[in-house]
């Protein structure tokens, strides 16, 4: 049977340096900022946006990039594998383009964005990989 990413070890994904455990990394690291981004306002909430900017679509180029080519080619079901995370992955990168629009104005005066985490449809944690 077939592990999560999530649940092997470092070494079992290549080492610390390894794009397996990049992207897991990134992973985790999308979670806590969407847990942030639901509290921040303001400057503090655009600042946490951006972040979240660069790491999706940093994200999504090392999976077009390193992995999808691989992953393509050793395994029999790569290209339906593959077409079934981007398309999950296109949304992802949809909302974050689409992020900073979609802020608005609360009635007291303050940006609010009025909890993304309901707004993306998250609702705990990030997709395990």
């Amino acid at each position: 049977m077939t592990r999560s990413i999530a649940d092997q070890t470092t070494e079992e994904l290549g080492g610390p340096g390894s794009v397996l455990v990049r992207q897991r990394r990134d992973h985790e690291e999308l979670d806590r900022l969407l847990h942030e981004l639901d509290g921040a306002e303001g400057t503090a909430q655009e600042e946490v946006l951006t972040r979240i900017d660069r790491l999706v679509f940093s994200h999504a180029f090392a999976e077009e990039t390193v992995l999808w080519p691989v992953i393509r080619r050793v395994l029999p079901d790569g290209d339906a594998l593959t077409l079934r995370v981007d398309r999950s992955t296109r949304r992802s990168t949809s909302w974050s383009a689409r992020s900073s629009a979609a802020v608005s104005t609360t009635p007291s005066g303050r940006r609010g964005c009025g909890g993304w985490s309901r707004c993306c449809g998250r609702t705990s944690g990030t997709r395990r990989t």
